[in-house]
Parts: structure tokens; C-alpha cells; sequence
């Protein structure tokens, strides 16, 4: 089961570097919008490898707690750098 678990963590940090190259296809990013990317997607990452150890250690209200202060920080982080960084940029290269 740790293994599956660490394997699909490397899954899912693959996808995003993908993504996130990708994106840097599409249009040119501030250094501020890629320091907010990548903050935010690590900082999810880390919350669900935090998750699933604490679960397997059983513990899994650590797990809970870390999906939801490291997780939804982490996905504030991505909505509000999209937001106000990356969505203008779309919007530029759109017109």
C-alpha cells in the first residue's frame, strides 16, 4: 500500500510539471506567478503525501488536518495566483 501510495505521489508531481510546462508554452509569467505555481502545488502535494503516511502510521486525523491546513492553503495559493496573475495573462494572449 506505500508503495501505490509514493508511486502515485510521483504520478501526480509528474502531471503537474507537465502542466506547469505546458502553461510556460502559453504565455510569458511574472517570476511572482511561477513562485505562487509551483508554492501551491508542492504545498498540495505535500498535504496528500502527509495525508496518506499519517494514515498508514494510523494516525489519520494528522492526515485530516494536514489535507486541510497544507491542502487548502495550497489551493488558495493556486486560486489567487491564477487569478490575479495567470488569468490576465490568458486574457491577453485570448484578444
Amino acid at each position: 500500500m506505500e508503495q501505490m501510495q509514493w508511486f502515485f505521489m510521483g504520478v501526480l508531481f509528474t502531471v503537474s510539471v507537465f502542466a506547469l510546462a505546458y502553461l510556460s508554452m502559453l504565455v510569458k509569467l511574472h517570476w511572482l506567478a511561477w513562485a505562487g505555481l509551483i508554492t501551491g502545488v508542492v504545498t498540495i502535494l505535500f498535504a496528500i503525501g502527509w495525508a496518506g503516511a499519517s494514515y498508514l502510521e494510523g494516525y489519520p486525523q494528522s492526515g485530516a488536518i494536514a489535507l486541510t491546513l497544507f491542502g487548502g492553503a495550497g489551493l488558495i495559493i493556486l486560486r489567487v495566483t491564477w487569478r490575479y496573475l495567470v488569468g490576465p495573462e490568458l486574457e491577453k494572449r485570448g484578444k
